[in-house]
């Protein structure tokens, strides 16, 4: 039995594919997905024993489009989950159940783009749970890949006065911050670096309150950023990512 628990891997590719005409598509070796060919104990026990997958996002975010790749492996489409069930929780203890959804078979194809699967309607999570109910008649459960856009928010002073979002994150072609105030202080410095710490945006000002387009354009390079906000003495930096 292999049974990986995996931190949300987003379907991003670091090279540009501007010319691709398949910019999702996904390869064919089985290896590079998630395989369970044997039953275990579910972190939801309602699921009993089960073929899962459980993703660890690292903190809680607001949940939107779920994104599914199925198994792609030609000799293995039979592997792909059919039916599956989606829970998702603050904590991994207590689960909420989103719903119960049909996936389509693989292609087989390196042009294979997966499919969406469902909205989780701006639901806050840590975790997401993913259970095979059936498949395709194969000996076991696989998966390739999964996406799921969130929204970044994070609380900048110790009296959860003042809110910021930044969405969609992974994003493609733009990037918004969102200012939500409810303090004094009504203007907010923002600047953006990339991973190697070189400044990319320089220190720009946003108005509480306002929604402003921060990152833009096909011309950034697909990669990770960090966006730092301050506000009086209080600072924040997260972690965006930019696919594609």
């Amino acid at each position: 039995m292999k049974k990986i628990l995996l931190i949300l891997f987003v379907s991003f590719l670091w090279q540009s594919l501007s010319a691709q005409c398949y910019p999702d598509r996904h390869n064919t070796t089985w290896y590079d997905g998630w395989i369970s060919c044997q039953t275990a104990p579910s972190p939801n026990p309602l699921r009993g024993n089960s073929h899962w997958v459980q993703y660890n996002l690292g903190e809680t975010y607001v949940l939107h489009d779920l994104f599914v790749w199925n198994t792609n492996a030609p000799d293995l489409l039979d592997w792909g989950m059919q039916e599956v069930v989606i829970d998702y929780s603050t904590d991994g203890t207590t689960w909420q159940e989103l719903g119960t959804y049909n996936l389509n078979q693989g292609t087989g194809f390196n042009r294979y783009e997966g499919e969406f699967v469902t909205d989780f309607n701006s639901v806050r999570a840590n975790y997401v749970l993913i259970t095979g109910l059936n498949n395709f008649g194969g000996a076991c459960y696989g998966l390739s890949e999964v996406k799921i856009n969130v929204d970044n928010t994070v609380d900048l002073t110790e009296n959860n006065c003042l809110k910021a979002s930044i969405y969609p994150n992974p994003f493609n072609n733009k990037l918004n911050l969102r200012i939500n105030e409810n303090c004094t202080q009504k203007v907010i410095n923002y600047t953006i670096v990339d991973a190697m710490g070189r400044s990319f945006v320089e220190s720009r000002i946003i108005n509480t309150g306002e929604t402003k387009e921060i990152l833009g354009g096909k011309n950034i390079l697909p990669g990770i950023y960090f966006v730092s906000l301050q506000n009086g003495d209080h600072t924040s930096k997260f972690k965006v990512i930019k696919y594609q």
